[in-house]
């Protein structure tokens, strides 16, 4: 881990997900959200390297990205999953998470 990378704001949530990347279908839940990236808590395996395309809904907005498969996470059953970088986001959906870090997960209706 680059000390980049924790410089970026955090946030744990859970969020339900599916998407899908070339001929691959993801489920699961985002567990951890960045302005620069997530942990999709999920069963299936995607390769490092591997783009998906992302589709999911925060209180703060929807968000369509695509991402990159950047790292496996493969222990417990709750503890697999993907860490995915995103490599491109609409304006909408950038401040959808920028919105949602700012609140440090914590969601007002």
């Amino acid at each position: 881990m680059t000390p980049a990378r924790r410089q970026k704001k955090r946030i744990s949530i859970d969020v339900k997900f599916r998407g899908a990347g070339a001929g691959t279908n993801v489920s699961g839940r985002i567990t951890d959200l960045s302005e620069m990236g997530l942990f999709l808590a999920t069963q299936k395996y995607v390769p490092v390297g591997k783009q998906v395309h992302l589709e999911f809904e925060l209180p703060t907005g929807k968000v369509e990205a695509v991402g990159e498969v950047r790292w496996l996470a493969r222990g417990q059953v709750a503890e697999q999953g993907l860490g995915i970088r995103f490599l491109r986001l609409s304006a909408a959906s950038a401040r959808a998470i920028d919105d949602a870090v700012a609140t440090g997960g914590r969601f007002t209706r």
